[in-house]
């Protein structure tokens, strides 16, 4: 077993134990109840919904963890606590407590087969990705192994900037990057990247026109471009499709080389899948 593996296989555990925990906790109060009763033991029948609030609980904060989140889930606590706050009768509260605890098994269920994994801590799984950002990071790891960690977070920190639309300070930093002694970089598309960010940053902050020469990427670079370039005439799609293509490359190299910047990252997630847009 690895370093790595070990926060992973910890986080399956607790999520095993607790998805078992949510029909036990949930069953086993009204069950006991029903036992206590029987035994002669008599007191307010609500108070064996205690497993059912426990377990509604549970099932929130696994669907809470979960990269896609089911609202009904999340919701069950706020039920839990209208539908057992108020005293019932011995048969009507049994038979809503064991309807309850039924429902949140159903909704377990479904939150594990409808809603994917959970999001494991400590290091970040490739698998956080969404298509294609995640293919399209692979790609680029592939080929661009070796770029330094400061120059990764600068990429980061270019990116973030951008997509929150501080665009000048996005400018800021692809040149602070770019000025850095560490950025000595074999890679001169990664140059490109941030010479482009900067450039357009600048153009975004100040709204001009549409500069008939701007930088741009060449044709042998089209290969680890996120989108294709169109047709070298056509300036209009080409100013934008090149910012698109250096904004995905920061992410990707960013990705690859900057564990730290990851949850970064995956904040400006839905920003950079909607830059694949055609």
């Amino acid at each position: 077993m690895t370093h790595d593996d070990t926060p992973k296989q910890g986080d399956r555990f607790r999520t095993v134990f607790l998805e078992a925990a949510v029909p036990l906790l949930s069953f086993g109060g009204t069950v006991t109840g029903i036992l206590l009763w029987g035994m002669g033991l008599r007191f307010g029948i609500q108070y064996a919904a205690i497993g059912c609030v426990l377990g509604s609980c549970i099932l929130a904060y696994l669907a809470w963890i979960r990269q896609k989140k089911d609202i009904v889930s999340l919701t069950t606590p706020l039920y839990a606590v209208i539908f057992f706050a108020v005293p019932t009768d011995y048969l009507a509260g049994i038979v809503l407590q064991l309807l309850f605890a039924a429902s949140l098994t159903i909704l377990l269920v479904r939150l594990k087969f409808r809603f994917g994994g959970v999001r494991e801590s400590g290091r970040a799984a490739g698998n956080d990705l969404e298509e294609p950002l995640n293919s399209y990071c692979g790609t680029v790891r592939e080929h661009m192994a070796g770029v330094s960690t400061e120059t990764a977070h600068h990429a980061a920190v270019a990116f973030a900037r951008f997509a929150r639309g501080e665009y000048r300070e996005a400018a800021r930093v692809a040149e602070a990057a770019m000025a850095e002694p560490e950025y000595a970089t074999p890679w001169p598309l990664l140059v490109t990247a941030f010479s482009i960010v900067r450039e357009q940053g600048l153009l975004l902050e100040d709204s001009p026109d549409q500069p008939d020469r701007f930088i741009d990427f060449s044709a042998p670079d089209a290969g680890l471009l996120a989108k294709s370039l169109p047709p070298e005439g056509n300036y209009a799609d080409r100013f934008g499709v090149s910012l698109d293509n250096a904004l995905l490359l920061l992410y990707a190299v960013a990705w690859n080389a900057s564990t730290k910047d990851r949850p970064l990252l995956l904040a400006g997630q839905g920003f950079a899948l909607k830059l694949f847009a055609p």
